[in-house]
């Protein structure tokens, strides 16, 4: 179970560099987010998703269940922070605050300049922004990855 939890956390990890750094339109926003956006998303993001992958290693080495706890957790906390992101404009209409932090510009329009233009699958609602294949795929690792971290702290 550890082995399936340190893949599900690495390769969470790595699909999150890849679609930040790699042009891969219309599946991702690489190509008109801003250089400085993208070292931002990283700077940020790249450490916290590499916490998970190093307590759940140390978990299964030393049989110290808490930290697999710990790194699961911190997953699904990430997990929570994009899904309330992409997911509460999109269902209710309403922005969170740190969406769009750093910027002179609302989650609209952010959304409108970089991922509008993107795959999406999901009907619109209206004018409001739409969760991303990208994003959705992202989101899906994010929990497998806490979810499989954290069962695999039951097994020591």
């Amino acid at each position: 179970m550890f082995i399936t939890a340190l893949v599900l956390l690495a390769f969470a990890l790595v699909y999150f560099l890849v679609t930040t750094i790699v042009d891969l339109f219309p599946f991702n926003n690489a190509r008109v987010a801003t250089h400085a956006e993208r070292r931002a998303e990283i700077a940020t993001n790249a450490p916290i998703l590499t916490v998970p992958i190093i307590l759940v290693a140390f978990a299964a080495a030393r049989h110290l269940p808490a930290l697999a706890y710990v790194g699961g957790a911190i997953e699904l906390v990430v997990a929570a922070g994009g899904v309330v992101l992409w997911w509460l404009p999109y269902l209710v209409g309403i922005s969170v605050p740190w969406a769009t932090a750093g910027t002179d510009q609302s989650w609209s329009e952010l959304h409108t300049r970089t991922y509008a233009h993107t795959v999406t699958v999901l009907p619109a609602i209206g004018d409001r922004p739409r969760p991303n294949l990208e994003h959705m795929i992202l989101h899906s690792l994010l929990i497998a990855g806490g979810v499989v971290a954290i069962l695999a702290g039951t097994t020591i």
